[in-house]
């Protein structure tokens, strides 16, 4: 009963995709053949050509009808991004259907369906390629959920199945650094740094970097990719924004305050999020988290003074 319900479902969405010229002309002019060969006296050959057309619209209705009911790579959730990673993955069986159903479903955003279909997918008795292709869309579920060490270590695999080698280890890259396991997150982005120097790509991942090593307490590491964005110009007011902060955390509170305010005066993007990360940084260092603006306010009472 349940498949029957299916079935006339999917019959109904297809009719309801289908172009109305291509699914009303062969019924109609059917039965124009069939009404001229019984009322007005035609020949049969006119009988049987309209019974071929009727016949022949209904066949190709339901082809395409049972087709739909099987979500492949030509279903319209499937983007083409989806079809790049996929590649020839998942083309038959049992695996297939349930693999194109977790996709369905994590599109529609029912990310806990798609999870759970995903995870039963992993004993089908995958090749290496699918459990890459596996890994890669699972990573995507636990991000989406909030659970960033699931996702980077889903999208490990999906790097060393290599399976789109560059947005899979920025994928894990930025995971792992969400959930504060920089050792890990400074291991992928190492490794996408050649690859995105190499082919121009991700502009953004100097100043990544370097707001990962920052956060890690390492300002050292820091400084080398802040200054990389600088000096290639890739968004270098925000890696200024970043450099102030690496001044600080080295004990250079003049230079930081100063770098901190030419930030603000260029108008660093999302100057909020900025303040609040900066007070982040001062407190998880032991100085107060109004410190750039208490320091500059003390420089420039100093200065008022001197005139």
């Amino acid at each position: 009963m349940k498949k029957s319900g299916n079935f006339f479902s999917a019959l109904k969405k297809n009719l309801e995709k289908t172009a109305w010229a291509a699914s009303v002309v062969p019924y109609a002019l059917g039965a124009i053949f069939i009404l001229y060969a019984v009322l007005g006296g035609g020949e049969s050959a006119y009988l049987v050509c309209g019974l071929i057309m009727i016949c022949a619209a209904v066949f190709v209705q339901i082809g395409g009808t049972i087709t739909n009911m099987f979500p492949g790579p030509h279903s319209d959730f499937v983007t083409d991004y989806d079809r790049h990673v996929i590649g020839k993955a998942f083309l038959t069986g049992n695996k297939r259907y349930m693999f194109y159903s977790a996709l369905c479903e994590l599109h529609k955003g029912d990310i806990n369906d798609a999870l759970d279909t995903f995870r039963e997918l992993k004993n089908q008795g995958l090749t290496e390629t699918e459990q890459g292709v596996l890994g890669f869309f699972t990573a995507v579920c636990y991000n989406r959920m909030g659970y960033p060490t699931n996702a980077g270590h889903c999208a490990a695999i999906a790097v060393d199945k290599d399976i789109c080698r560059t947005e899979a280890l920025l994928m894990a890259a930025r995971s792992f650094s969400m959930a504060g396991s920089f050792s890990e997150s400074a291991e992928y982005y190492e490794r996408l740094v050649p690859i995105a120097e190499s082919e121009g790509m991700f502009p953004f991942i100097y100043n990544e970097m370097g707001r990962m090593y920052l956060t890690a307490n390492k300002p050292a590491n820091s400084r080398i990719y802040f200054e990389k964005a600088v000096e290639y110009g890739l968004d270098p007011i925000t890696a200024q924004g970043g450099l102030a902060l690496v001044n600080l955390l080295e004990g250079k509170e003049d230079e930081a305050c100063e770098m901190y305010r030419l930030a603000l005066i260029a108008r660093i993007g999302d100057a909020d999020g900025y303040k609040e990360y900066c007070a982040q940084i001062c407190t998880a260092n032991g100085y107060p988290e109004n410190f750039f603006e208490e320091h500059l306010k003390a420089r420039y009472c100093r200065e008022e003074a001197k005139r």
